[in-house]
């Protein structure tokens, strides 16, 4: 599961936000998911790229990107499954 790659807290939840898919010769989608704490803040986000295996500097299928609510990566991990 997703939770098992990221930093976060018991309570915590990811909301999901949107989805991005670009028109490119791999059809790389990009979704975006919030991490809302159990006060209902805000306190991060998580990004999940897949199809990576189609370009030549990725060997794995999906990118996991956690960032915290000022922007700093957290999380930045390359996974064949989730």
């Amino acid at each position: 599961m997703l939770t098992d790659y990221l930093k976060i807290e018991e309570g915590d939840q990811l909301k999901h936000a949107h989805r991005v898919q670009h028109k490119n010769r791999g059809q790389e989608e990009v979704n975006q998911w919030i991490i809302v704490g159990r006060d209902g803040q805000p306190k991060g986000t998580v990004d999940l790229s897949d199809k990576l295996n189609c370009r030549r500097s990725y060997s794995a299928n999906y990118r996991v990107t956690q960032r915290d609510q000022h922007g700093r990566i957290v999380v930045d991990r390359l996974t064949d499954s989730l």
